[in-house]
């Protein structure tokens, strides 16, 4: 078997350099992280002996996370994803909490990877209805506290829309009430600190206890990698698994996983020192301007609106009149265009890898549906 036949047999699948996928909120890593990755490709700091120097530079890629998000001395590890950090984060919450209380607050619009944290912890989930700004309800988040209430959760950068729930408010209902609170930024965590007057959702707010950020997602680094991020380094000290059989030595595991890619490591840190925090500013700045053009585009196209005005790079495309969105997904999808599919809008997540070209071909395409449907109804 060749490489060659390889790439034959996959040829159909999207990619990102395809400019097709408009769906997703992961992207193109960037070519430094890619580079670092390959390098990396067969550490394991599930062994941590074996690889100190990877566990050095672990720590001082969440410190530079840290920082990012207003704390100086964070906690916290590289993992698989958003959602091994999200259960991570309610594993922790258990473990601090008393026995009875096992209820977590958080939005009807949260991430599955809270109903899998429910499902393997013996968790229930209280879901809050949100606004008509598609944001959890805090007045309604502060009357289900109840005696059980074992953590709340706020999202900054919603899975379907992209907006950030008030999560200053909800702090104060975690500070008044002693209650851990989560914050999922798992998209939002590369975004929001780089748009100025976005909503406070870090550990500024005193009572965010821990935040999920993806640099796989717009931190531009490799699949898999994201992170879980604690207030302070005590707090994962709730999580200990002890394991005595490694080559290098006895160890603290503190992951889902028992294996953790070094290379995923090497590559955040280096993608974060090599574009810096200014380099992650002009990136927000380009797909947001792209974004504000994107949405004025939309808004012009008769039968066609947006669910909310966008505050980050995710837009919620809507039908207006009698036009049947899950007939317009089937026909734009036909034309080969990888789009997320909701209830009642497409979810366009405009990407680094997301050019003008591809979202006016997009569009174009999306009009000629809509007349042939005008034209047939």
């Amino acid at each position: 078997m060749k490489l060659s036949q390889l790439r034959k047999r996959l040829s159909g699948d999207h990619n990102f350099k395809g400019h097709t996928i408009l769906g997703s909120m992961c992207t193109e890593p960037h070519k430094i992280a890619v580079k670092t990755f390959k390098r990396f490709l067969s550490t394991n700091v599930g062994d941590p002996g074996l690889f100190p120097k990877l566990i050095e530079l672990e720590k001082d890629y969440i410190k530079s996370l840290g920082q990012l998000l207003s704390c100086e001395a964070p906690g916290g590890s590289v993992v698989s994803g958003g959602s091994e950090a999200n259960i991570l984060a309610m594993w922790t919450a258990r473990n601090r909490a008393q026995k009875h209380k096992r209820e977590v607050i958080i939005s009807e619009f949260c991430h599955f990877s809270f109903d899998k944290a429910a499902d393997l912890l013996g968790l229930t989930l209280v879901k809050i209805p949100v606004g008509s700004d598609y944001k959890i309800r805090t007045d309604l988040a502060r009357k289900a506290v109840g005696e059980n209430t074992m953590a709340i959760v706020g999202i900054a950068g919603t899975t379907g829309l992209g907006v950030c729930d008030p999560i200053s408010e909800l702090s104060e209902i975690a500070v008044e009430h002693n209650i851990y609170l989560h914050v999922d930024a798992a998209f939002g965590g590369f975004v929001f600190p780089f748009i100025n007057g976005s909503s406070k959702f870090d550990f500024s707010l005193p009572g965010v206890m821990s935040i999920t950020v993806d640099p796989h997602k717009m931190g531009r680094a490799v699949i898999q990698s994201g992170c879980i991020i604690f207030r302070e380094k005590e707090i994962e000290e709730s999580l200990k698994i002890d394991v005595s059989y490694l080559s290098g030595g006895r160890a603290i595991n503190r992951s889902i996983l028992g294996t953790r890619s070094g290379a995923s490591i090497a590559a955040s840190w280096m993608v974060l020192n090599y574009l810096g925090y200014d380099g992650y500013r002009k990136n927000v700045q380009n797909v947001m301007k792209l974004t504000d053009w994107f949405v004025n585009e939309v808004r012009s196209i008769k039968g066609l609106g947006v669910k909310v005005q966008p505050e980050c790079n995710i837009v919620g495309v809507c039908t207006t009149g009698d036009i049947n969105l899950k007939d317009l997904i089937r026909e734009i999808r036909k034309c080969g265009w990888a789009v997320s599919e909701w209830p009642d809008y497409i979810r366009i997540a405009v990407m680094p890898h997301v050019s003008k070209r591809s979202l006016v071909k997009f569009l174009a395409d999306i009009k000629r549906i809509l007349e042939f449907f005008s034209v047939n109804n």
